[in-house]
């Protein structure tokens, strides 16, 4: 079996998102200021697509989704966020 790897700015996303909860994806854009926007809309699609992280209504603008941590995948977020990046 293939072993798939997350994007690099995987483990800031997580860890941004244990510390401050759900946000929009503008506000992870706007957190993250060393990674380029594109970067973060691509790692937070990516996560997503592998259940890491969720989307979840934002009934205070429904314009927007608000993503945060998977609560199903609590044990794979924790071994990624604990796991150090090696180039």
């Amino acid at each position: 079996m293939k072993r798939e790897r997350l994007p690099k700015g995987s483990r800031e996303v997580i860890q941004l998102l244990e510390k401050e909860g759900a946000l929009t994806q503008k506000a992870i854009i706007n957190k993250l200021k060393d990674m380029k926007p594109r970067s973060v809309r691509y790692t937070v699609r990516q996560l997503i697509d592998r259940s890491i992280l969720s989307e979840i209504a934002n009934f205070s603008d429904m314009r927007s989704s608000l993503i945060g941590l998977n609560k199903q995948n609590e044990e794979i977020i924790k071994q990624l966020s604990k796991v150090s990046i090696t180039t």
